[in-house]
């Protein structure tokens, strides 16, 4: 049984006559005769018969008639269901987003999205851990995520976004806070505030003052990176982290070292195209990011001529 043979028969019922249902299907009568005999032979049963000019159903086609007409309205509501994911009108999209970035990286173009897109089902999961992204974007979970780079797997379609530069965050009246940028060996002999063994913040503090030379000397560990913050505000240490995880408040120093930087990337399935709503959103994630390149740019040219 075919769904052109259903469409024909049901089609024909409307219509009354083989040869006004040929007609709007665009078909010659011949064809669609031998169509709906093709589908009497298979259901074994005679689905029309003549009654004097008249055309009625049998029995069985009786009996098939509704289900056919189910078909066909299912048929069509599918096909209206893609038109509008196609458009947008309808869907859905997961994203994973390090919380580091979301609260820079993402609102604006976020709130963009919704505000074009209002029927499409927006999902935002804050992880610390880039490994766990590239599993859940490898099992479908998420559509797109953004993550460190460079990834573990190589089943994955990575596009590079944003090389971002480390900053110190100091409190008020620090002995650096006038600096335009530090060196991180001027760090070694500083107390740090930093996150809890795990969180990638952490290990990207001890991976570059290590490459400065100096293990960071940690006398406060924090699971949440505004209490990290917080604590540097009110003069338990210092901090270093990506310029994204820096937020507006306090003094913010870049860190000059050639090394000292953290490249952000965007990740989807490989092998499998993107949905129009993921695809739409990584557009506005480039240009976020081509913004956010510029704008660091600005301001490493204004730090350089002061």
């Amino acid at each position: 049984m075919e769904l052109h043979q259903l469409r024909y028969f049901v089609t024909v019922v409307r219509d009354g006559t083989f040869t006004k249902a040929a007609e709007r299907l665009y078909i010659t009568q011949p064809s669609l005769s031998e169509q709906i005999r093709k589908l009497e032979t298979e259901l074994g049963s005679p689905l029309f018969q003549r009654l004097g000019r008249r055309l009625a159903l049998t029995s069985a086609g009786e009996s098939l008639l509704p289900h056919a007409e189910k078909v066909m309205f299912e048929l069509e509501q599918a096909r209206a269901r893609v038109q509008e994911v196609r458009g947008l009108r309808r869907g859905r999209l997961s994203i994973g987003v390090l919380p580091s970035v979301s609260a820079r990286l993402l609102p604006k173009f976020l709130a963009e999205f919704r505000h074009q897109h209002p029927g499409v089902e927006v999902s935002l999961r804050e992880e610390n851990d880039s490994v766990e992204f590239e599993q859940m974007v490898h099992e479908g979970v998420l559509d797109l995520a953004i993550v460190r780079l460079p990834v573990r797997r190589n089943d994955l379609e990575v596009e590079f976004l944003v090389r971002e530069p480390l900053v110190m965050v100091a409190p008020p009246g620090h002995r650096l806070g006038d600096k335009r940028s530090v060196a991180l060996a001027e760090l070694a002999s500083e107390s740090f505030v930093t996150m809890k063994p795990g969180h990638g913040l952490r290990e990207c503090l001890q991976k570059f003052c290590r490459q400065a030379g100096f293990d960071p000397r940690i006398v406060f560990e924090a699971g949440h990176l505004g209490s990290v913050i917080g604590l540097v505000l009110a003069g338990v240490g210092i901090t270093v982290v990506p310029r994204m995880a820096a937020g507006l408040e306090g003094r913010r120093i870049r860190v000059r070292d050639s090394f000292a930087y953290r490249d952000l990337g965007v990740i989807w399935r490989q092998g499998q195209p993107l949905s129009p709503p993921a695809r739409i959103f990584l557009d506005m994630m480039r240009r976020s990011a081509d913004v956010e390149v510029r704008d660091g740019r600005q301001r490493v040219a204004a730090a350089a001529l002061d």
